[in-house]
């Protein structure tokens, strides 16, 4: 085999492992793995030094693109407000006491607009129309019970 084709296969190869570790699945790393292996062996029918050199590589280039890989794709395990990120979390205690206006009809949950913000909200059961005023009566972490004004 031509030592073009074989450095062809190889470096597909090589691009299909990358590809596995950007683009997750199982179908590319396969097929990249295995013109890896295929071509090594052709490398080192070749020439004994152009397989070593094709073993160095995969186990030299291949962990360092994984890790690279994975520190380019993992999730942020944190949230903060300099970074412009806005958590899930709020604080809702502030709006007990507060009125609002139903700005969806609540079957016993909606919505509510209070102090210019919308806010999911919930009755104690009884069914609210739209447009009606409430006031937040309890607020359970992030469930905020209203009652009709």
């Amino acid at each position: 085999m031509d030592v073009w084709l074989i450095l062809l296969m190889y470096v597909a190869g090589l691009a299909l492992v990358v590809a596995e570790i950007l683009l997750p699945g199982i179908v590319l790393g396969l097929v990249g793995f295995g013109a890896l292996v295929v071509a090594t062996v052709f490398g080192f029918r070749y020439h004994w030094g152009m397989g070593v050199g094709q073993v160095a590589v995969a186990l030299g280039v291949v962990p360092l693109l994984f890790f690279w890989g994975t520190r380019r794709i993992r999730l942020r395990t944190t949230l903060s407000a300099e970074s412009g990120s806005v958590g899930f979390v709020k604080n809702y205690a502030a709006l007990l006491g507060k009125e609002g206006e139903t700005v969806t009809d609540l079957r016993p949950a909606g919505i509510v607009r209070i102090e210019g913000g919308k806010v999911d909200v919930v009755t104690s059961g009884e069914p609210v129309a739209k447009g009606t005023r409430v006031r937040v009566v309890k607020v359970e972490g992030n469930r905020v019970i209203v009652r009709k004004i």
